[in-house]
């Protein structure tokens, strides 16, 4: 411990590079923040590792079991061995200079925040034996700093702890996570990660995976292996989602259930119909600024700039995007604001219809109505005889969210990053050449970022035939309040994003600050701090009411008017709301547990004495003394009204919607 307290952490500023305490969050010096960047270790040696130790020459501070603090946030992480005219031919080539247990990591870049990434290596000594590797990852589920020192540096619950606790919606949510991580981990041979219930770890409806550990070659994992997992969580499924569960597992273990996409389409079907009991309401708004640099604003966003706060219920969709223009003056801002009304006016055209807002089907309107922007601003490019640079261009980002879902889609490297109140993290892979290395497996994303044509853009709309573009499309669930930013690089350069998410649009989730306070403020961020380009930033704020499970009760808690109207008050029901959050995985304490009793208690005192009463009614009153026609029967209760004994069905209307 003695060691931790007198450990330094350094300034990341060039030329400040002061020595600050750890628990300090800006530099006494010069006031630059100090990223707190956690890392978890992986390696043969892993488990040695004690509290308090510094490794690598002083830089790497362990501050719990496998956790790691870099106390040099600001230089190139190392990698063990160096790096070397050998490393740089290797990289030419594409030819892998990581073992083969951690090439899946490079690999599945493309998924994160679920896998986590490598940061860098270190050679770790003990003593009389020989020196191994620790490599060391990045972005996993590991508390931040923004938390609070009291979990700063601690690891997310594991989701077999959190399950119990957890709303239907959550536990579908981190279920359908879980499948649609299945195949391609399989694909890269380390889908038994998804089998050890200590490596999947959690953060609100996040899925967070701690590490991956190679398949065993002589036995492959099969879904029936995961229907083993999900049964024995099954015991305490909610008992909404219980009996779907239960019927998934079972196709899953007796091998009725073989494929991922059977897996994907039953869970979808479940959360259907869990989804119809959450309230989800969206709030959006956009911004965009040329920047004090540029004369000439080439970005574009949707809704137009700087109009009022757009408001939409989990019934309409909630389109969002942003483009960011490339080909100088009358030509980025041609190309991207021809992508803005291609793409919205066919999003909006062809999913108001309700039998195309289905997953399949939006997924596959978002991709053709890009392509058809990219076909429209290659034309223009044709039309108007531009070769190569001069040829213009737009990078493009967007969200759909509609009912319990979001689609992210782009091209380029604008982004999206979704921000909840446990942390932030960038939802889109840009479309450049330090990316396109890493997903090789012959470099890591670090080492990528240093090279010199790192951010160089190998897709964009507008510069080659949609036979060669390839829209990067993501689908994903909103069972908790979050805010989903979609950004131009102006916004984002230079990890601004990670660095002002706590000050700037956190307090939205908080209720201190309004949206389009926020939008506005996230703009002079990136001018003042970055400067060097346009800037266009829209915010998606969900928010979402869930139902209060307790039991076999369901009630709804704090839904807008609108929304209740239909529904039974929660005060006319005898049942305690339990004191919830959406973001803490503590059990409660006794106090609250036996607060929470009471209700319950007075609830089945209550429910007793209506029984006594009733008994004495039946009685004093058979049932035999009722005549049928003293009870008209209530259509709207029959299982099939055109089968009510009371009405023939030749006199019974076709509604005004049948055919």
């Amino acid at each position: 411990m003695t060691k931790q307290l007198a450990a330094k952490i350094i300034c990341p500023n060039p030329e400040c590079q002061a020595p600050n305490p750890v628990s300090q969050n800006f530099c006494a010096h010069c006031r630059t923040t100090i990223p707190k960047i956690y890392l978890w270790a992986v390696g043969e040696d892993a488990q040695s590792l004690k509290v308090g130790q510094i490794l690598a020459n002083n830089r790497y501070l362990v501050v719990g079991g496998r956790v790691l603090l870099d106390t040099k946030p600001g230089w190139q992480p190392e990698i063990a061995g160096g790096a070397s005219a050998q490393n740089e031919t290797l990289r030419q080539h594409h030819e892998p200079r990581v073992s083969e247990d951690i090439l899946p990591y490079l690999r599945l870049i493309g998924h994160r925040p679920h896998i986590p990434q490598v940061y860098g290596s270190i050679a770790f000594n003990r003593t009389g034996k020989r020196p191994t590797t620790l490599w060391l990852l990045e972005k996993g589920p590991i508390y931040s700093e923004g938390l609070g020192t009291a979990v700063a540096g601690k690891l997310m619950p594991e989701l077999a702890v959190s399950w119990k606790s957890a709303a239907s919606m959550r536990q579908l949510n981190w279920l359908w996570q879980m499948a649609n991580l299945w195949e391609p981990m399989q694909l890269e041979g380390v889908s038994s990660t998804l089998l050890k219930p200590e490596l999947l770890r959690v953060e609100g409806g996040l899925l967070r995976v701690l590490e991956l550990t190679l398949d065993d070659g002589e036995s492959v994992p099969t879904l029936a292996d995961l229907g083993n997992l999900w049964k024995q969580w099954h015991k305490q499924a909610r008992i909404g989602i219980a009996q779907a569960m239960d019927k998934i597992c079972t196709q899953l273990i007796s091998g009725e259930m073989t494929r991922v996409s059977q897996l994907i389409a039953a869970l979808d079907e479940a959360l259907h119909t869990a989804g119809q009991k959450q309230f989800l309401n969206c709030n959006y708004v956009t911004l965009t600024h040329a920047g004090p640099s540029r004369e000439q604003n080439e970005d574009a966003c949707y809704p137009p700039s700087g109009e009022k706060l757009y408001q939409n219920t989990g019934a309409d969709l909630s389109l969002a995007i942003v483009c960011d223009g490339v080909g100088g003056h009358q030509g980025g801002e041609v190309a991207s604001n021809l992508a803005i009304e291609t793409i919205r006016n066919r999003i909006e055209t062809v999913l108001s219809k309700p039998e195309k807002r289905y997953p399949d089907s939006i997924t596959i309107e978002i991709e053709n109505s890009t392509c058809v922007a990219n076909d429209l601003i290659s034309l223009r490019n044709d039309s108007e005889n531009r070769q190569e640079r001069q040829r213009m261009g737009t990078t493009m980002v967007m969200t759909v969210v509609y009912g319990h879902e979001a689609y992210i889609a782009h091209i380029g490297d604008s982004r999206v990053y979704r921000i909840s109140r446990t942390g932030c993290h960038q939802m889109t892979l840009d479309d450049d050449l330090a990316t396109r290395e890493v997903r090789l497996g012959g470099v890591l994303y670090r080492e990528a970022l240093a090279m010199s044509s790192a951010g160089s853009l190998f897709q964009a709309l507008g510069m080659n035939s949609s036979t060669a573009l390839h829209p990067n499309i993501r689908r994903m669930l909103v069972d908790e309040e979050c805010i989903f930013l979609l950004c131009s690089d102006g916004v984002s350069d230079r990890d601004r994003v990670e660095e002002y998410w706590q000050s700037e649009l956190l307090p939205v989730l908080e209720g201190k600050v309004d949206l389009t306070t926020a939008c506005q403020r996230m703009i002079n961020m990136a001018n003042t701090q970055n400067g060097h380009d346009n800037s266009t930033v829209a915010l998606v704020h969900c928010q979402v009411k869930q139902p209060i499970e307790t039991g076999q009760s369901t009630m709804i808690q704090d839904l807008p008017p609108e929304a209740s109207s239909f529904l039974v008050q929660p005060s006319t029901l005898l049942l305690g709301t339990p004191n919830h959050s959406d973001d803490v995985d503590e059990l409660p304490s006794k106090t609250a547990v036996d607060r929470d009793r009471k209700p319950l208690i007075i609830g089945a005192v209550v429910l007793f004495l209506l029984m006594a009463i009733g008994a004495i009614g039946w009685f004093f009153f058979p049932p035999q003394a009722l005549k049928p026609s003293s009870i008209p029967p209530n259509p709207a209760l029959s299982p099939n009204p055109t089968e009510s004994p009371t009405a023939p069905a030749s006199e019974i209307e076709p509604s005004p919607s049948s055919p």
